[in-house]
């Protein structure tokens, strides 16, 4: 955990600012998410790690009230960037400060490759689900182009680095079986990053991933280097993928 802190507390602002550029460049990559959690209006929803409340923004509306949604985050500066309507934790995920069956969902979104042992803060997300509860995850997948990205581009141009523990095929259906969890899925989805022009999508993924070692012109490289980057419809598109598990407590 403490690998995650550390590189948080120095980019999580960044991170956060990334938002106030777009806040529905990645919609897509949190809708599928949302869909797979199957929220109803009485459920209480754990978001970890809840990095500046990403997640927790698209869940609001489907629960009568934020407080319902707990917010762990590792990280104290990047916590900084959470709506304080949610409950906020600042705590580590392989502690989850939530009490045994507490929760009716967990969510995870894309902060797994920073933990070294997966394994503990699934068995934590099984502690806390009630029965009948269900635990999605979306993750980056080993040997795709996002994961050469984040370990190549990302590594080279933020002041943390970048070494993602990427998720190989089948590890996350194999970490919810050995939770306990039952009926699980694991599913590989391709989509979009959206953006109004080119320029936008740069500022974006510069601020996102605080590559603050980089000029603009050798963020677009890089970009284009890496993805096969589109425009479509006046918007341009910056293919992206993850991992999504699914993962039940039997009642």
């Amino acid at each position: 955990m403490d690998a995650y802190t550390d590189i948080f507390n120095e980019r999580g602002d960044h991170y956060n600012e990334a938002a106030l550029i777009h806040p529905l460049a990645r919609d897509v990559e949190r809708r599928i998410l949302i869909d797979l959690l199957e929220v109803e209006a009485h459920h209480l929803i754990c978001d970890a790690p809840a990095g500046g409340g990403y997640l927790a923004d698209g869940l609001r509306p489907l629960v009568r009230n934020a407080l319902q949604i707990a917010c762990v985050e590792p990280s104290t500066n990047f916590a900084n960037g959470i709506d304080a309507a949610f409950t906020i934790h600042v705590a580590p995920l392989d502690r989850l400060p939530l009490s045994h069956e507490s929760v009716d969902r967990v969510g995870s979104l894309a902060g797994l490759h920073h933990l070294a042992n997966k394994s503990t803060f699934f068995c934590e997300a099984w502690r806390v689900l009630k029965p009948g509860g269900r635990f999605v995850a979306g993750d980056v997948l080993d040997g795709t182009p996002v994961a050469a990205f984040l370990n190549g581009a990302v590594d080279r141009y933020t002041t943390t680095g970048h070494h993602g523990l990427f998720l190989m095929p089948g590890e996350s259906r194999r970490l919810l079986e050995a939770a306990g969890f039952a009926a699980v899925n694991e599913e590989h989805c391709e989509y979009f990053w959206t953006f109004d022009s080119e320029a936008q999508m740069v500022r974006y993924c510069q601020s996102l991933f605080g590559l603050v070692r980089a000029d603009e012109d050798e963020v677009y490289t890089a970009l284009t280097d890496a993805f096969d980057i589109r425009s479509e419809c006046g918007k341009v598109q910056l293919p992206w993928s993850l991992v999504y598990s699914v993962g039940l407590k039997e009642a």
